[in-house]
């Protein structure tokens, strides 16, 4: 049996942190001396702590510590892959961010634009849609009202058009309102009547609509509407005429590859009128 300086020296654990675990129940004594109370430790215990240092530097919680401490191997070693996958996804992003920043710096440097999107008009036509609007606090939580509709289209087991169209449009852009108005749909082969938020109908056609097509990440898309804005500002006689419609063509439900991801915006448009 080795006290618990001896422990924390063998286990590269601080005895701090040895208390700390053995309140939590994470890592408990083998005994306690009846004498001095001392906490005693056994040599068996040492690949546990050992474990448990790893995960902690592999960015795992207590909680989750205790919870895979309790697996056995196959378990944890599924635990360890989708951690893995967690990593990878991580260092793909800030891989992405350092590529933007890169990008950014250069041009500041040598004054030239980010904006660069080449903008085209297209028509739009009518689609047969099951439509959720709802509030959400910000833009970037956009995947609660696609989570919602989905899970209303699986329970009411309704089948999508094929081609597959969905889009996403915000009603309240420059509004005073609170939260961002967004309602996300999906073209179907059969109308029905909706329920609560959801509803079907079918789509306005669009004659003249403004798109970008953005490939790459969705953290590319930031900057589109400069685009849009000096689109507009080299045609004087046009006018934005409906709500911003977003398209995604690939996404991660049909790209492994955030590289390979294609998103549309569309902003329908208009010859001005006397009075605009």
């Amino acid at each position: 049996m080795f006290k618990i300086g001896e422990f924390s020296r063998l286990s590269r654990i601080s005895v701090r942190m040895l208390r700390h675990y053995d309140k939590l129940g994470l890592l408990v004594p083998a005994e306690i001396d009846a004498k001095s109370g001392y906490r005693l430790y056994s040599v068996e215990q040492l690949p546990h702590a050992n474990k448990i240092t790893t995960l902690r530097d592999m960015g795992f919680g207590i909680e989750d510590i205790k919870r895979l401490s309790t697996l056995d191997d196959e378990a944890l070693a599924n635990e360890l892959e989708r951690r893995g996958k967690e990593l990878r996804a991580d260092i793909e992003r800030s891989e992405r961010m350092l590529s933007d920043l890169e990008n950014l710096r250069r041009a500041v440097l040598t004054g030239s634009s980010l904006f660069d999107y080449e903008v085209s008009l297209v028509s739009v036509p009518a689609y047969d849609v099951v439509s959720l609007r709802m509030t959400i606090s910000a833009y970037d939580d956009e995947r609660l009202a696609w989570e919602a509709l989905g899970a209303y289209m699986k329970a009411e087991r309704i089948s999508v058009s094929d081609p597959y169209i969905e889009f996403c449009e915000f009603h309240n852009e420059g509004g005073e309102g609170e939260g961002v108005d967004i309602e996300v749909a999906v073209a179907v082969d059969e109308m029905r009547e909706g329920s609560g938020a959801v509803r079907f109908y079918r789509t306005q056609a669009y004659p003249e609509v403004a798109s970008v097509m953005i490939y790459g990440p969705y953290e590319n898309i930031a900057s589109v509407y400069a685009s849009f804005a000096q689109w507009l500002e080299a045609h004087p006689s046009l006018e934005m005429a409906g709500n911003t419609r977003e398209i995604a063509h690939r996404g991660c439900w049909n790209a492994d590859d955030p590289s390979e991801y294609l998103t549309e915006f569309q902003i329908p448009v208009q010859t001005k009128t006397a009075r605009s």
